[in-house]
């Protein structure tokens, strides 16, 4: 018995600036007859604005000269179709695709551990400007400000002063915001 080679992949091509494959390619690639893809794309049970947005009526020219309908898919109604396929492809596309959805879930975790580290860094500098201003400030009015300098620096020290304070306060709240 002779074996068909497949695709490692589904031919992908644009169509309308969408990247969209045909129910003849998913065919090919899941070693299936395409009436029966056709059959199946008819038969799922998806809302009708996501087949609407995912799965387009069309047609091609098979080898005798007939015009045949076929399906224009894209990438998220060949994942929903893909998912109701079964045998040994299908369980390969399934697996490859619940380990890309891992890979991408871990790398979402660990950008959002360095964001969380880069925040609570971010914190700590602004906590401690806003505590060495309110020093300077603190000896400036002990020490400086009763000797009547000529020059006037309090007003611009008090607004920094209070504006780290309000600085270090809005990243705390951003802080608990992106705990929850």
């Amino acid at each position: 018995m002779a074996t068909v080679p497949t695709p490692e992949q589904p031919e992908i091509t644009f169509v309308n600036g969408r990247a969209v494959t045909s129910s003849l390619a998913v065919a090919a690639y899941f070693v299936k007859d395409h009436k029966n893809v056709i059959q199946k794309i008819q038969s799922l049970e998806c809302s009708p604005g996501f087949t609407a947005l995912n799965f387009q009526l069309s047609r091609y020219t098979d080898s005798t000269g007939r015009h045949l309908p076929c399906y224009l898919i894209t990438r998220d109604g060949f994942a929903f179709l893909a998912m109701s396929f079964t045998g040994k492809r299908a369980a390969h596309f399934k697996e490859m695709y619940i380990t890309a959805f891992n890979t991408m879930e871990q790398a979402l975790i660990q950008r959002s551990r360095k964001t969380s580290s880069g925040l609570e860094s971010i914190h700590n500098h602004a906590q401690r400007l806003h505590e060495n201003l309110s020093i300077i400030m603190a000896i400036w009015a002990d020490n400086v400000q009763p000797l009547n300098p000529p020059i006037v620096v309090s007003g611009t020290v008090m607004d920094t002063c209070h504006r780290s304070g309000l600085i270090a306060a809005g990243i705390a709240r951003a802080m608990r915001r992106e705990s929850k």
